[in-house]
């Protein structure tokens, strides 16, 4: 790179895998840059007032300094492929985008992945395929000067470590430093929803979690994801997913 040195380190890879919908709050612990291949279904990446769409055959780049959430369609699968890792560099200014990839770029994204999981010297060619693929990859990437907000990063990453527990706008103002209506505005200007309906986006994705995974009831869903309503819970279900929590769970 011309703007200085770049060197990968804890290289890794997961695959995720799910059914219908699925909302992802993000991972505001250790966060790695991600390069990836959407496998089956379409989904977006929200971050900062900006919402970018994927669908499969695209393979996306999420840099570990941004932070955002995703959503997921599927018919009825959703599958993504990552490669996962920290970035070191001088000077490395990109945010998520979709980079158009060789079918030989795809399938050595996936041949990584499948080094990883074996010896050392696997992981040493591991490596070795990986700093060549960003070689190619990087001259067609689209830098930028987005400028971060850090009050927006440190909101949003407190509501998604604490939204099962009982705090209010007043408080992420509190932790964030800042007004009560400066926490409003930030989150309608960049994420165009209130913090209440942030929070709600994690709760309807935890519920969708106990659907597809528990025999647990519809009530006791409710209030095990935060809502003291189940009347408000299905509202707000319907109004994330486009159906009931009983019509989703007759899906699974």
């Amino acid at each position: 790179m011309k703007n200085g040195k770049v060197y990968v380190s804890e290289l890794g890879c997961s695959t995720h895998s799910f059914s219908n919908y699925h909302f992802c709050r993000g991972n505001s612990n250790k966060r790695k840059t991600r390069l990836g291949i959407i496998q089956k279904g379409q989904g977006s990446y929200i971050y900062l007032g900006k919402r970018l769409s994927v669908a499969a055959g695209d393979v996306v780049f999420i840099p570990e300094n941004i932070y955002c959430y995703s959503e997921w369609h599927g018919s009825p699968d959703i599958e993504v492929t990552y490669l996962c890792c920290f970035l070191h560099y001088e000077s490395f200014k990109y945010e998520p985008q979709v980079i158009n990839c060789t079918e030989s770029e795809k399938s050595n994204i996936l041949q990584i992945c499948d080094l990883l999981g074996m010896g050392q010297l696997e992981e040493l060619e591991a490596y070795s395929m990986f700093y060549k693929l960003l070689g190619a990859l990087l001259p067609r990437m689209v830098q930028s000067e987005l400028a971060l907000d850090k009050t927006l990063q440190t909101a949003i990453e407190y509501v998604t470590d604490n939204w099962n527990s009982d705090f209010c706008v007043a408080d992420l103002a509190k932790k964030c430093c800042v007004s009560e209506s400066t926490v409003y505005h930030l989150f309608q200007k960049e994420l165009g929803q209130t913090p209440v309906g942030f929070l709600n986006s994690i709760r309807i994705n935890v519920a969708i979690e106990y659907l597809e995974n528990t025999q647990y009831s519809i009530s006791t869903i409710s209030r095990e994801v935060g809502f003291n309503s189940e009347n408000h819970f299905r509202k707000t279900f319907f109004e994330h997913t486009g159906t009931t929590p009983l019509k989703f769970r007759k899906k699974c």
